[in-house]
């Protein structure tokens, strides 16, 4: 018996088949691509992550009559718009979007900065909730809204999909700046009516973990998987990974190291503020402190823009170990990792470098990208400290992490901090809410359907 593990990032698909003890069997990987469409906007098309996905699924092919159960999570926020047949009205808006910044300060002038972070436990940031993007569609795109039965994630996209329901799981609503985080009470009336927000655009909201359905024919024949079995309600990301990490108690910590660079620290206390954001967490009785900016993808850009006679694997495999592994001592370089913006900050912020001088080489502006991009999530570990004991004993996930070089200079970062690496964190947690799914409702040995 198997289970079917999908992970949903902002520019690739990993799929994997699992057995009972969560080993990997066998993983996939499909990219797909994000747009700018215009200044500020970041948009991907819904269709060409359903291409990916069924691509993947090719690959694994030979055990996928034997999968029993399916578990996914995707990133967020992944805004959409779906009418009354789960078609999606909009492409998917990512959390690189900044073209409801001007919505960031309507929401501020309407309720109040701290009255908005008390419910929901986040500032307004554009990119950061779904809220923004929302108001902007209904005052740009009113056709669109006319059209649409449905809002949220991608999560709720792919749940409809497969089995024909609506439904949004606790760590995706915390992330709309809709939902009543602090309290975990559900979606914020308040919120709902001083902006003007439909509550039916609002999907049924379910304990993550707690929710399932049953795949239908049309996108069983499609995925190559039997008719009928139970498909878990996608989860965020960062909850995938937390619990693909087996964090469960507060002061837990997990950094995930790949396109961005997160932080996430398990609280029992919902205490709100302006550095983070505290959003529900995967563990009952438990909310995350969670900060984010971006890291592959400057590194990326780095690597196009100033080491471009190196392949990309040249310098990510070699190179970059190679950095890092010297001594460095930054003599006052500096670089603010704001190449995409700050999704935590009211003010708009850009990447800038600091202490140049005639001496400086790409190499220390390279070292200086590396430190820059874990200051976020510093500062958050700061902040919960304040609160919380923290774990000493830390984890972290992720392909930046599994560079041994990468780790090494983090964890001199972080103090000499004790951080082990746990690899595809996100599929682990997908498989086990899908095995725990199959326990709960007794159908581990449901066998052929």
């Amino acid at each position: 018996m198997y289970v079917l593990a999908a992970d949903f990032g902002t520019s690739s698909v990993k799929t994997a088949i699992l057995d009972e003890n969560i080993n990997l069997i066998k993983t996939a990987k499909h990219n797909y691509e994000f747009k700018v469409t215009e200044k500020n906007r970041v948009e991907i098309d819904v269709d060409e992550v359903m291409n990916a996905f069924i691509q993947s699924l090719h690959e694994l092919k030979e055990y996928l009559p034997h999968v029993e159960a399916i578990g996914f999570d995707t990133f967020a926020p992944s805004f959409l718009l779906m009418d009354k047949e789960g078609n999606a009205v909009s492409r998917i808006i990512t959390h690189l979007d900044r073209r409801s910044r001007q919505y960031t300060k309507k929401i501020i002038e309407n309720i109040g900065k701290d009255e908005f972070r008390n419910i929901t436990g986040t500032l307004p940031h554009a990119g950061g909730v779904t809220l923004t993007t929302l108001l902007w569609f209904m005052d740009h795109r009113p056709e669109l809204i006319d059209r649409t039965e449905k809002i949220g994630h991608l999560s709720t996209y792919l749940f409809k999909r497969m089995t024909g329901e609506w439904a949004i799981d606790l760590t995706n609503a915390s992330i709309t700046g809709m939902y009543q985080t602090v309290k975990n009470k559900g979606w914020s009336h308040e919120i709902c009516k001083l902006f003007n927000v439909p509550e039916r655009l609002l999907p049924e909201i379910f304990e993550t973990g707690d929710c399932s359905g049953i795949l239908q024919k049309e996108m069983a024949e499609k995925m190559g998987v039997k008719q009928g079995i139970p498909v878990m309600l996608g989860m965020q990301d960062v909850a995938g990974a937390i619990v693909g990490a087996g964090n469960t108690q507060t002061g837990d910590v997990l950094f995930i190291s790949g396109s961005s660079e997160m932080i996430s620290v398990l609280s029992d206390r919902p205490v709100t503020n302006d550095k983070y954001y505290l959003r529900c967490s995967p563990v009952k009785g438990k909310w995350q402190i969670f900060s984010i900016t971006t890291a592959g993808f400057i590194l990326e850009w780095f690597q196009n823009e100033f080491y471009r006679e190196m392949s990309k694997e040249g310098f990510f495999q070699k190179h970059l170990a190679e950095v890092l592994e010297n001594e460095y001592q930054s003599d006052g370089v500096r670089f603010l990792p704001y190449l995409t913006g700050d999704r935590q900050s009211l003010r708009v912020k850009k990447g800038a470098f600091s202490g140049l001088s005639l001496s400086t080489k790409r190499d220390d502006l390279l070292n200086a990208v590396i430190d820059g991009i874990q200051n976020p999530a510093k500062i958050t570990l700061e902040e919960c400290k304040k609160i919380i004991n923290v774990n000493k004993y830390m984890k972290a996930t992720g392909n930046l992490v599994e560079n041994p070089s990468y780790l090494k200079r983090k964890r001199s970062i972080f103090d000499d901090a004790e951080i082990e690496v746990v690899d595809n964190c996100p599929l682990k947690g997908c498989a086990v809410l899908a095995w725990n799914m199959l326990k709960k409702n007794n159908l581990l040995h449901i066998g052929g359907r």
